[in-house]
């Protein structure tokens, strides 16, 4: 059946991976704190080292966290001065600490697609939500281009299965399974990051096996697909040249029946 990934060993790093600018985050949590207000607690599942539940507990929305990760856990108190901001616990997607109906909105960013028994995860979102409450569920979509398709290549040549997917692959497929559910689906206006890398930079994150998608490849692996997509990078492109490198978010918000 396969289990949630556990993100210790990214605590560290894990905000300089995700983190968005200044503009784009306080668009982001701008959206998001507008959803929320007024409808009590929102739980945030994996809820990480507080990337989005510190901003909006700033906004004053009252927040709640679980996360499989201890580490990715004390770094967030970490951030917030040594002491737990909100309530947090050590927990599962697909078992949530929290009583029926106790929420009034949940948010899950970068989650669905590492369980692979992400139904079940879903199952627990709308348990723990009570009427009327919302699901504010994230969605990213980057450019094609030079990086794109140097990550391809890079894992063309790490694993002949192509790079694993776990769990939920395209975030569109939970809309016909909550309006099946009774949720009104609705799409928050998109939020567009835009930032350059090098593809020098992009292969090194790859061979230091940074993501998620490479904690399965073994270290030769990584430095032998590297080295691959070096050479063949070098033929196409200037490797120290920046390329567009942004993406285009899109919270997708699932309005619980009653209330």
């Amino acid at each position: 059946m396969g289990t949630s990934i556990v993100f210790d060993q990214a605590a560290e790093y894990y905000d300089d991976t995700r983190g968005l600018s200044p503009a784009t985050q306080e668009a982001v949590i701008g959206q998001l704190a507008r959803e929320l207000d007024g409808r009590g607690r929102c739980l945030e599942v994996g809820v990480g080292t507080g990337r989005i539940a510190l901003d909006l507990q700033g906004r004053g929305i009252d927040m709640a966290g679980v996360d499989l990760s201890t580490g990715m856990l004390r770094k967030l108190v970490e951030k917030a001065g040594g002491r737990g901001p909100f309530p947090l616990a050590v927990a599962d997607a697909t078992a949530l600490p929290f009583g029926d109906r106790s929420m009034g909105g949940a948010v899950v960013c970068h989650v669905l697609h590492l369980i692979p028994t992400w139904r079940r995860a879903v199952d627990e979102l709308v348990r723990v939500v009570r009427p009327g409450g919302l699901i504010l569920v994230e969605s990213a979509r980057r450019p094609g281009g030079a990086p794109s398709e140097v990550a391809r290549h890079f894992w063309s040549q790490a694993s002949p299965a192509g790079r694993p997917r776990r769990g939920l692959a395209d975030v569109g497929e939970l809309d016909p399974l909550m309006e099946g559910l009774g949720f009104r689906v609705r799409l928050l206006p998109p939020v567009v990051e835009r930032s350059e890398q090098t593809l020098d930079f992009v292969i090194e994150r790859l061979e230091a096996g940074i993501f998620s998608a490479c904690w399965g490849l073994g270290e030769a692996v990584r430095r032998s697909a590297a080295e691959a997509t070096r050479e063949w990078a070098r033929a196409r492109y200037d490797l120290a040249a920046p390329h567009p490198y942004g993406q285009t978010i899109t919270w997708r918000a699932y309005a619980a029946p009653g209330g």
